[in-house]
């Protein structure tokens, strides 16, 4: 099933390409440029290089970033704070479903039943299931300082 955050961030991204809805954009900016930044600095894969798991996995994630640029550079949109506050809620709206599923199928996606076996990031904030609750703390963190970041570089290109 596809319901690790990046298989989500995915679907949205061919969505968001397919429509053009711009309301999907905030989404794609903030949980798929933070998840896939995330998941390529920790990879849980069960296959290594040359496999092509292994390469399906590194060009999804750069796709999503990629297509959050070009939203972003190439079509006018910038992010806003209120963007981060509505992808949070969609992924505190997402927590329950991806739960009940977990406990439903034995899974663990999103690692909300368990940390990764090999180390994450998710081993600095704390043990289960306090670190649910400091990843939602680095989530808003990561979110607003990416829309700090772009605030920041939009500013300077406008001054130019």
């Amino acid at each position: 099933m596809p319901l690790e955050l990046c298989s989500i961030s995915l679907l949205v991204v061919i969505v968001l390409l397919w429509t053009g809805n711009k309301r999907l954009i905030d989404f794609v900016f903030f949980a798929g440029i933070g998840g896939a930044l995330q998941a390529m600095a920790t990879p849980v894969l069960d296959v290594g290089f040359p496999h092509f798991r292994y390469f399906h996995f590194f060009y999804t994630h750069i796709g999503i970033i990629v297509t959050a640029f070009y939203f972003t550079w190439m079509k006018g949109y910038m992010p806003t704070f209120n963007g981060v506050i509505k992808t949070m809620v969609a992924l505190n709206i997402l927590l329950p479903i991806i739960v009940v599923t977990n406990v439903l199928f034995n899974g663990n996606y999103m690692f909300l039943r368990e940390k990764p076996v090999d180390g994450s990031l998710l081993d600095f904030l704390g043990p289960y299931p306090w670190y649910i609750l400091s990843l939602q703390c680095v989530a808003f963190i990561v979110f607003s300082c990416l829309w700090l970041l772009f605030r920041k570089w939009n500013k300077l290109i406008r001054s130019r």
